[in-house]
């Protein structure tokens, strides 16, 4: 959304949503406070710093990059409608939460309203792969099955216990039979295009590492006979088969609220204005990506970071509405951090992170960090903190064997001997050239080194010598030296087994001593997003909470707008858990509604 339409917005009065909203409206673009459980503004002679954090509207003021909060102000109350509809529940965006919890609650006999911005023609699902605990498909192709309850502490474990404790168990425990509901329209043809990433395990895969767990246990559906669309398109049949109503080309932009109760929606299409009338709402429009504002808010973490080129950006366009209505009808604002897809240090194409098996030496010629942090999307955290100068990944001749030593992850790579025999190849080109001997292929269109996660093509440098390695790598003068005794160092780390600068498992600490040597560039521009994941505080009913944490009678938010399920960053101990998240929970969040529907 452009700070255009959203000063826009800010100038707009408020809408008759119930007490709770019409005080946001208030408060937020008055006197700069989040809006409370009765309506009533909290005082407004604090600190400038204060009010930035609380959402005071377009300033001067510089707290953690956010300089416009405008978009806690709601639109317009609308009064003139082209259509009118009468339902159970709407539920808002038709990604996997809301496909799901549109599904179940047709199932279970409610009159859904599916209101989905893109046009049906064009609809395209993000995303391709989810992880599975035990799903039917991955036990039948020999796949280990998973204690829900080991995943469940592991899970809790690396993300600091932060998350919703409900939410995690409910996905653990259901992530089976849920998977198998939402796949259970496929036939044989379209699970033979199906993939299992990582799976079977290459000869050195590991499942676990410094006591965190991983699990080659995934859906992977790259094929063009049978993506996530068509599945989620499959799930829409059914729904629709069971009375769904079904609305694309349609946008959601408020919450009707009646006495501190959920009442309907207000959407639009190119008709006019739609108000569907219900007794619940689900959101599930997607993040907030496509909104620099709220993520400066949202992330003040990597907000605050920001260093020279940095800026908060998304692969994803979609601008938290979803977020948005549910803060306008009360909901509580999520107070930590929201995570990020691969946003702290595994910047595109994250080569380093990629990497682990390498050394890391930054501008100095000295390691930073543990390289081989296991779980890769926090293995970059230590770049947040530093210059965005070039690092760099350093490996020897032996790397092709190291390489293998893997873990199931995103950001992960997959030993087989065709990844392999590419790596060789990229090497030896780089060696071909610093030797003066390569020669130029034909041009043809190649893929990079295989893997799954944010990975490209690595170009190489070589040398006979560490120094001369260094000082193609740019190093010079106290650098150098620095950078050839930091070898030996390491070196002897990995004869002893213990790494005494950053505490390496002794299972991954590969020494750098046959040459040739190798290394890549890494130059850090941080910010970058994939979605975000986060914003609203429910229980674990996916029930919205307010100022109080007290449920919102009928307001129910799942998927990306659903806040504490990763904590700070996104983590994957089996590749593909947003999209599992989002559909396991929004089934489950289809049993909620339902079950307060009556």
């Amino acid at each position: 959304m452009s700070k255009e339409n959203l000063k826009g917005m800010s100038r707009r009065s408020f809408i008759g949503m119930g007490a709770v909203a019409a005080a946001a409206a208030g408060v937020a673009g008055l006197a700069g406070c989040a809006p409370t459980a009765n309506g009533n503004a909290s005082a407004t002679d604090t600190a400038d710093t204060d009010s930035a954090a609380q959402g005071a509207g377009a300033s001067d003021v510089r707290i953690h990059n956010v300089t416009d909060t405008s978009w806690m102000t709601p639109p317009a109350e609308v009064t003139e409608f082209a259509i009118e509809i009468d339902c159970d529940v709407v539920v808002a965006g038709m990604g996997y939460a809301g496909m799901c919890a549109c599904r179940e609650l047709a199932e279970q006999g409610k009159k859904v309203v599916m209101i989905e911005k893109q046009p049906e023609d064009t609809f395209a699902a993000v995303g391709n792969e989810f992880a599975s605990l035990n799903a039917a498909i991955l036990k039948e192709r020999g796949v280990p099955h998973i204690d829900p309850v080991e995943f469940y502490q592991n899970f809790m474990r690396i993300t600091s216990n932060m998350p919703n404790p409900s939410l995690v168990m409910k996905f653990a425990q259901n992530s089976e039979a849920n998977s198998n509901w939402y796949l259970d329209q496929l036939t044989d043809d379209d699970f033979a295009s199906m993939t299992t990433a990582f799976f079977p395990p290459t000869e050195h895969q590991m499942s676990e590492l410094s006591g965190i767990k991983f699990w080659a246990s995934v859906c992977s559906f790259y094929g063009q006979e049978c993506n996530q669309t068509k599945i989620i398109l499959s799930n829409k049949t059914v729904a629709e088969d069971k009375g769904a109503e079904f609305h694309f080309g349609t946008t959601a932009e408020y919450v009707i609220m009646e006495n501190g109760a959920v009442a309907g929606l207000v959407a639009k299409d190119d008709s006019g204005y739609i108000k569907v009338n219900s007794k619940a709402v689900v959101i599930a429009c997607g993040g907030m990506g496509g909104n620099p504002e709220m993520m400066a808010y949202f992330m003040p973490d990597m907000a605050q970071a920001l260093a020279g080129n940095d800026a908060l950006t998304s692969m994803s366009a979609n601008d938290g509405r979803g977020v948005q209505m549910a803060y306008w009808a009360g909901a509580h604002l999520e107070t930590t951090p929201v995570a990020g897809m691969n946003m702290k240090g595994l910047a595109v194409p994250g080569k380093m992170n990629c990497l682990p098996q390498a050394v890391w030496i930054d501008e100095s010629g000295k390691r930073f960090a543990n390289e081989y942090y296991p779980t890769s999307e926090q293995r970059g955290y230590q770049t947040v903190f530093m210059s965005r100068k070039t690092k760099y990944a350093v490996v020897d001749n032996n790397f092709t064997d190291y390489r293998q030593y893997t873990l199931p992850q995103h950001a992960g790579f997959t030993a087989n001997e065709e990844n392999i025999s590419s790596l060789r190849e990229s090497l030896d080109t780089a060696y071909a050239k610093f030797k003066g001997t390569y020669e130029e292929p034909e041009q043809t269109e190649e893929e990079g080194p295989g893997g799954h996660g944010p990975m490209t093509q690595v170009e190489w440098i070589a040398d006979d010598t560490l120094e001369g390695l260094a000082s193609q790598m740019g190093l010079s003068g106290d650098a150098v030296t620095e950078f050839v005794a930091q070898m030996e160092r390491w070196n002897g780390y990995c004869d002893a087994g213990v790494d005494e600068e950053f505490g390496r498992a002794k299972e991954v600490l590969f020494p750098v001593k046959d040459g040739p040597f190798y290394a890549c560039t890494f130059d850090p521009v941080l910010g970058e997003t994939m979605v975000t994941m986060g914003g609203i505080i429910t229980d674990g009913e996916q029930n919205a909470l307010d100022a109080n944490y007290e449920p919102i009678p009928g307001l129910y938010v799942s998927g990306n707008d659903c806040g504490r399920r990763f904590g700070t960053e996104y983590v994957t101990p089996i590749p593909g858990c947003s999209l599992a998240f989002a559909l396991v929970l929004g089934r489950e969040c289809g049993k909620s509604v339902a079950k307060f529907l009556g």
